[in-house]
């Protein structure tokens, strides 16, 4: 019953947040046609779909070196196979379940499988990628740190909010990975020896210390990281001129780590809403583009990521399985 309530909840506020931004922008009129102008200009149409993809072999690649740190190797296919599918099932799923678990469930079907190393990468898969972002937002954001002020009050609250969410993830991230290694968490069970003890406990912190025992896989997930979402940015860069409109670069890149946050809240079905009114108040803003025109570029970006999950989709149901193979059975004594 409670998830069944949060999904209607997903669905309302996205519903309510469309149907706000539609009807502001009248959507048939001034949001409809920009859409359409994507077809016209297929070159950015185009440029923004490779970019997504290429953001997802970035992932795939983030992802195999997770693994690889964990000493639970994935061949690359594999990894790369999930990785698509499970961009099909971020796109689709209301509920919990999502590109995250069927990356799990699937692993876990492999012939010597073992749930630790899978679970605790796809953990530190998330855990890594906010230095990548964090990279990003930095370098492009450095630039506007004296004009932030001249952005209106709005911007300035987000900014600022997101720089604090930032540099506390960042602060938290660290200190867990500190805490793991064995000496700060042998003192830690010396202290608390039934809570810090506990068996599997221990385990999941030995799991996790891969960030510092196997730093070389942690440093080259963090430049993935910032590969991946250099890319998946450079998309909407690309869907703004898809649409019709026109931006510099530096201001959009610098904007986006703050609306592709936002998009990944668990308020809306696939950040839709939340995406849109993000993205048109940062990007109005900081670059002059008419709302919207933002709006559709958001809406094309957003179209760009729905094409790759579809095909991750016709992966899933068409194409083979190598995930789900099964146990070969043991030689007979003949």
């Amino acid at each position: 019953m409670k998830k069944a309530l949060l999904i209607l909840l997903k669905i309302g506020i996205t519903t309510v947040l469309l149907w706000m931004i539609f009807r502001e922008h009248r959507f048939t009129v001034a949001i409809l046609p920009h859409l359409k102008a994507m077809l016209t200009h297929w070159d950015w149409t185009l440029a923004g779909l490779a970019l997504v993809g290429l953001s997802c072999w970035f992932h795939s690649l983030r992802w195999q070196v997770l693994l690889i740190g964990q000493q639970h190797p994935v061949p690359a296919a594999t990894v790369l196979r999930l990785t698509f599918v499970s961009n099909f099932f971020n796109i689709t799923s209301l509920g919990a379940v999502g590109g995250d678990a069927y990356k799990a469930i699937a692993l876990l079907k492999r012939p010597g499988a073992r749930k630790l190393p899978i679970m605790v990468s796809i953990m530190l898969d998330h855990m890594l990628g906010i230095y990548g972002l964090a990279i990003l937002f930095l370098g492009f954001g450095w630039a506007f740190r004296d004009r932030l002020e001249s952005y209106g009050p709005e911007v300035h609250a987000i900014v600022k909010g997101f720089t604090w969410f930032l540099g506390g993830s960042i602060f938290g991230i660290t200190l867990s990975a500190i805490s793991f290694t064995p000496r700060l968490y042998g003192w830690g069970e010396r202290q608390f020896p039934k809570l810090l003890g506990f068996p599997p406990l221990k385990d999941f912190a030995q799991a996790c210390d891969a960030i510092r025992r196997s730093w070389g896989c942690s440093l080259l997930a963090i430049l993935l990281s910032a590969l991946i979402f250099a890319a998946h940015f450079l998309s909407f860069y690309c869907a703004i001129f898809a649409v019709g409109g026109q931006a510099p670069l530096w201001e959009v890149m610098a904007a986006m780590p703050i609306v592709d946050t936002a998009a990944g809240l668990p308020l809306s079905v696939s950040g839709l809403g939340v995406r849109e009114k993000t993205f048109e108040t940062l990007i109005h803003a900081m670059t002059g583009l008419p709302e919207a025109t933002a709006v559709s570029a958001s809406l094309a970006g957003w179209l760009m990521m729905v094409v790759w999950g579809l095909f991750g989709g016709l992966l899933f149901i068409c194409g083979t399985h190598p995930a789900e193979s099964p146990t070969p059975s043991p030689p007979s004594d003949a």
